[in-house]
């Protein structure tokens, strides 16, 4: 499985486009507005805080207050952003936070009863890219059924390197293998609204999630933001790239899901003569609209 090359001139197809990322303040999605801002595209960055420092080359950049697990709060940063730009060209989904609970920890209320689990960071870190998604595919599809194949817009998703792999941290690690279900189970119904969903999967980065400093006491390599930016960029920009999870470590890059050697070419070595699920379920949805 080789590692992709990123070249300058494939990023810089995101200029004169418009952009919209969430939790675009700090970390990963700061750096990757701060590329787009540099290469000529319109930034939306949507966060709680308004980021500090101010980004550089900013005269085509807006700052909307958003909190990604409310709907109305979310589709109102997707209204506003259509209302300055007149379109949105892509989407980051970038919002997240880090583990809170593992779903297995007591905690008692008053009354001594157990009580559910904090869902908080599931609901930021997989509810909240459910969302971006929905309403991503629903501002994008009208001028993505105008546009050549493959050019209708695209949707870059923040999974993680946990996304397939041990990771024990409850709540952060079901959330990022849920954005890697919706690769598999949102990818195709929107390739054929002619957007692209893809996703980046980040080894350990120095953001304000990770405390760069003691991963790195712990023997661990860490890379930085402006390291994952590139390759969301590239999922964002270049036109061929769908269904793809781009893995990062200290500045490297491998596609993990489609590639020869990936996971959906592992999962079918596995099953060897398997049925292909894919095919029966899209012709059982078919057989299911025709009956309708």
């Amino acid at each position: 499985m080789a590692n992709i090359k990123i070249h300058d001139d494939i990023l810089g197809r995101i200029k004169d486009s418009v952009v919209l990322i969430t939790g675009g303040s700090s970390g990963i999605g700061r750096a990757t507005a701060q590329l787009c801002l540099n290469l000529g595209a319109a930034v939306i960055v949507g966060d709680l805080n308004a980021p500090d420092p101010k980004f550089e080359n900013a005269d085509k950049f807006s700052f909307l207050t958003v909190n990604v697990s409310d709907w109305e709060s979310l589709r109102s940063m997707f209204d506003r952003a259509e209302q300055l730009y007149g379109r949105i060209d892509h989407v980051f989904a970038n919002a997240g936070i880090g583990p809170t609970t593992d779903f297995l920890d007591v905690t008692l209320n008053d009354n001594g009863q157990l009580e559910p689990p904090n869902l908080r960071t599931f609901n930021i870190n997989l509810l909240g890219p459910i969302y971006t998604t929905r309403l991503a595919a629903a501002y994008m599809s009208e001028l993505a059924s105008q546009r050549p194949e493959g050019t209708g817009g695209s949707i870059v998703l923040a999974a993680s390197a946990s996304s397939f792999q041990n990771f024990s941290a409850g709540d952060y690690t079901i959330a990022k293998h849920g954005v890697l279900g919706m690769i598999r189970g949102m990818g195709s119904k929107l390739q054929q609204k002619n957007i692209r969903l893809n996703a980046i999967a980040p080894s350990w980065t120095s953001t304000g999630i990770v405390p760069g400093g003691l991963i790195q006491s712990l023997g661990a390599a860490v890379q930085s933001p402006e390291d994952v930016a590139r390759s969301v960029v590239l999922l964002l920009a270049d036109t061929a790239r769908t269904g793809e999870i781009i893995y990062s470590w200290e500045g490297n890059y491998r596609e993990v899901n489609k590639s020869e050697q990936g996971l959906l070419a592992s999962a079918a070595a596995i099953l060897e003569n398997a049925a292909d699920e894919e095919r029966v379920m899209l012709e059982l949805r078919k057989a299911q609209h025709y009956h309708k």
